[in-house]
C-alpha cells in the first residue's frame, strides 16, 4: 500500500526496458521477515503528517552523496515496465532501520504521488502489462510459515478467499478510504456509532482508531497498557476473548481473538499483544480508522480503481486458509 508522502524523494530517469508483453495477472510472492521483540512503530508514519522538505531540496551540507543500491530478495519478476522511482533521502520511522526491503511500492491514487509522477500501477496499465487498474492482497498470518502471501496485480485469485466479495465504494480517492458503518465488540460495546471513515492500508501493521474509542475497546477485550501505545494480553485468555466486528457495505466482518491478537514466540517464550492501537489524525485528513494488516490478514482485499463508468471500490472476503481447496 501507499505511504503518506513523508519521504524526501529524488526522481530518477526511467530505465530502458524490453517491449511490453501480453497483459495478464502479475503475481508477486510476499516473504515473512522475523524481527524478534524489537519495539517498532507499526503505523509507518501516519502519526507524523508533517510537510516534508520540498522535492529536489539539496542534501545536508549541499554535498554529493553516493549510495549503493542492491537487490534484496528479488521482491517479483515484472519485465518490460518503464517506471519512475524515487530515492529516499531521509526516513521517518525506526521501521526503516530494522526492517530490510528494497523499497515501498505506492499503490494509492495518483493525487498522492510526489511531483505528479505517474504511479507504478498506472504505468503498468498504460504500457499494456495490465488490463485494468486492480490489485489484491492475500496475507498469510501463519507465523510458522515462510510464505507471507501474495500481491496480485491486474485482478484477484478466487483461491485466496471465500466468495462472495462485498464491494464498498471509495469515498475519497487518495488513500483507499471507505465509509464504516459501525464497530461492535461482543461485550455490548459499540464504536463508530454514527458511522466513520476508514482506510485500508497494508502499510499499517495494526488496526488503529481514535484514542477514546480504542481505549474503550482495549478495556472490553481485557488488554493492559504496555509500551509505546501497545497493549498486552494474556495468551491463555485468547479462547475466551470477545469477537470484534466491523460493519462495511452492510455486511459484518468479524475478527476473533485468534485474528486480532498478535502472538510472538521466540526460543520457547511467547508474548501476546493487542492488534489495536490508538491514533488520532486531525482534520481535515482525519479522524479515521485504519484497517491494517491485522484486518487484511483475515480478509482479502481487492482494490479496484474503477474507470469512467464506475468509481473506485474495495472488495472484501474472508481469506481462505492456505492449502485448502475451493
Amino acid at each position: 500500500m501507499s505511504l503518506p508522502p513523508l519521504l524526501l524523494l529524488l526522481l530518477l530517469p526511467p530505465f530502458l526496458t524490453l517491449e511490453p508483453t501480453r497483459a495478464s495477472l502479475i503475481r508477486i510472492p510476499l516473504r515473512r521477515v522475523n524481527i524478534g521483540f524489537k519495539a517498532l512503530n507499526p503505523l509507518r508514519g501516519w502519526e507524523k503528517l508533517a510537510e516534508p522538505p520540498r522535492l529536489g531540496a539539496p542534501s545536508p551540507g549541499n554535498k554529493s552523496l553516493f549510495v549503493p543500491l542492491s537487490n534484496y530478495l528479488n521482491i517479483g519478476a515484472i519485465t518490460g515496465a518503464t517506471v519512475t522511482f524515487g530515492e529516499a533521502l531521509w526516513e521517518p520511522s525506526l521501521v526503516f532501520t530494522f526492517a530490510h526491503f528494497d523499497g515501498i511500492l505506492g499503490l494509492g491514487f495518483p493525487v498522492l504521488a510526489v511531483g505528479g509522477v505517474r504511479p507504478p500501477l498506472d504505468r503498468l496499465v498504460d504500457q499494456g502489462l495490465l488490463d485494468k487498474p486492480v490489485f489484491s492482497f492475500y496475507l498469510n498470518r501463519n507465523p510458522e510459515a515462510a510464505d507471507g502471501g501474495e500481491l496480485v496485480l491486474g485482478g484477484s485469485d478466487p483461491a485466496h478467499y471465500i466468495p462472495p466479495l462485498t464491494f464498498v465504494p471509495v469515498t475519497i480517492p487518495a488513500f483507499w478510504q471507505i465509509h464504516m458503518e459501525r464497530v461492535q465488540v461482543a461485550t455490548g460495546l459499540t464504536l463508530c456509532a454514527r458511522g466513520c471513515a476508514a482506510i485500508l492500508d497494508t502499510g499499517t501493521s495494526l488496526i488503529t482508531g481514535p484514542t477514546e474509542e480504542i481505549r474503550a475497546l482495549q478495556k472490553a477485550i481485557g488488554a493492559v497498557p504496555l509500551l509505546m501505545g501497545e497493549y498486552y494480553i494474556e495468551c491463555s485468555k485468547i479462547p475466551t476473548l470477545p469477537p470484534v466486528s466491523f460493519l462495511l457495505g452492510g455486511v459484518w466482518f468479524n475478527l476473533t481473538a485468534q485474528d486480532y491478537v498478535i502472538q510472538i514466540t521466540r526460543s520457547g517464550f511467547s508474548i501476546c499483544l493487542s492488534g489495536f492501537m490508538a491514533l488520532d489524525v486531525p482534520p481535515p485528513s482525519g479522524p479515521f480508522w485504519i484497517l491494517g494488516d491485522v484486518f487484511l490478514g483475515s480478509y482479502v482485499a481487492v482494490f479496484d480503481r474503477g474507470d469512467r463508468k464506475s468509481g473506485a471500490q474495495v472488495g472484501l472476503a474472508r481469506a481462505r486458509p492456505r492449502g485448502t481447496r475451493q
